[in-house]
């Protein structure tokens, strides 16, 4: 069970007859069950608890007194073990962990280089970064799970018209996310994309490789592709 540290310097509080545990996080999917793993850190015996109710600081039992206390940070519960007498848990309240939960946390963004170098007329697979021709198989191995989260090109139009398309390959499928370049002038031309975390993702030895499609009699050279990856482990 993930803890959170909580501090109770300021908390004065008075124990008449009855055992009060300070601990952390509970969340209100799963209270119940945190509170007897609680008991049991404790060495109490958690088959014993025969109920868990929250406490209402406004209403607070007559043998516990808590003053000087933020209860949108704290929850009580009172947690009856078949004795004369119940047990308090203090804990992070439900109020203050919602404040701590975000959707995902990155812990890792990196950018992948493609690209071709010199003149290019005709549709194919761009490079690795060191040099290596891509393919439906060849391309960069990742190494965990995550998503694709951006894209980007820069290359420079020749002559001709049309258009150009820079295509993500996950294990020889197109992805549907890609950049666009419209060669209607000469010119060095710029695209990218962004995509939202989860939308497009992959697994731990899935193959990424990138695929530029000339549309029209357009000639082009050096273009430079950067794919940004996130992963969440």
């Amino acid at each position: 069970m993930k803890k959170i540290l909580l501090s109770f310097a300021i908390v004065t509080m008075v124990i008449l007859a009855v055992g009060v545990l300070a601990e952390t996080v509970v969340t209100s999917e799963s209270s119940q069950r945190i509170v007897k793993d609680i008991l049991k850190e404790r060495g109490l015996d958690e088959t014993q608890v025969q109920s868990v109710e929250k406490v209402n600081f406004s209403d607070l039992p007559d043998q516990i007194n808590i003053e000087n206390i933020d209860n949108t940070n704290v929850a009580m519960y009172q947690v009856d073990m078949g004795t004369e007498k119940p047990v308090y848990v203090i804990t992070v309240s439900d109020e203050a962990i919602k404040g701590f939960k975000k959707d995902k946390i990155i812990l890792t963004k990196m950018l992948i280089n493609f690209g071709l170098k010199g003149e290019v007329k005709e549709s194919q697979f761009l490079e690795s970064a060191v040099g290596i021709k891509g393919s439906l198989e060849k391309g960069y191995v990742m190494m965990r799970s995550g998503s694709i989260t951006g894209l980007s090109t820069n290359a420079e139009i020749l002559d001709g018209n049309g258009d150009v398309e820079i295509i993500v390959y996950r294990n020889q499928k197109e992805v549907g996310f890609r950049n666009d370049i419209v060669a209607d002038s000469k010119g060095v031309k710029n695209d990218y994309d962004v995509q939202s975390t989860d939308t497009i993702t992959f697994e731990a030895g899935d193959v990424i490789s990138i695929y530029v499609k000339v549309n029209g009699d357009v000639k082009l050279q050096d273009i430079n592709t950067l794919i940004e990856i996130s992963t969440n482990e």
